[in-house]
């Protein structure tokens, strides 16, 4: 049995749907409101007032315009980090130098040591953002989106 997993702290903003795809919509947040959330500190980067999107699941019953609310777990940014920079690099680098001292694989791909190792060093790499990328699939799944009930232009009179 799958285990579930838990987020201890949840953020839940505003929004309104702009487009909508096949499996996902993206939302036009309320961006500049550091009251309300202040953790993963995005608004400080898009500066103050700028707008904001976000690619969030395809929830039934929304449509373009809609507002909704979106509820996104915690997630830790120091994770994010060495997910997406110090995890490929790192790989790469050990991939890089693996490739360069290992007489058989020299041999066998029939190449100078470096150009071995730059292979080598690349796959690992992209084998680590692949892991990066199914790290960012599981933390999508737990996204939340529910319409907000009067307030979609199709609800005004």
């Amino acid at each position: 049995m799958p285990t579930k997993v838990r987020y201890p702290e949840a953020m839940k903003e505003a929004g309104t749907v702009v487009v909508i795809g096949r499996t996902k919509m993206d939302v036009r947040m309320d961006a500049a409101r550091p009251e309300m959330c202040n953790q993963c500190r995005a608004c400080e980067a898009l500066g103050g007032g700028k707008e904001m999107r976000l690619r969030v699941p395809l929830t039934d019953g929304v449509g373009v315009g809609d507002r909704v609310a979106v509820e996104l777990p915690h997630a830790s940014p120091w994770l994010s980090m060495v997910l997406v920079f110090a995890l490929p690099m790192a790989s790469g680098v050990a991939g890089l130098q693996l490739g360069m001292r290992w007489p058989w694989w020299t041999d066998l791909l029939g190449l100078d040591p470096e150009l071995c190792g730059a292979i080598l060093g690349l796959a690992c790499g992209i084998v680590a953002f692949q892991a990066a990328r199914m790290v960012d699939q599981r933390y999508f799944r737990h996204i939340r989106v529910e319409r907000l009930e009067g307030e979609s232009p199709a609800d005004q009179p």
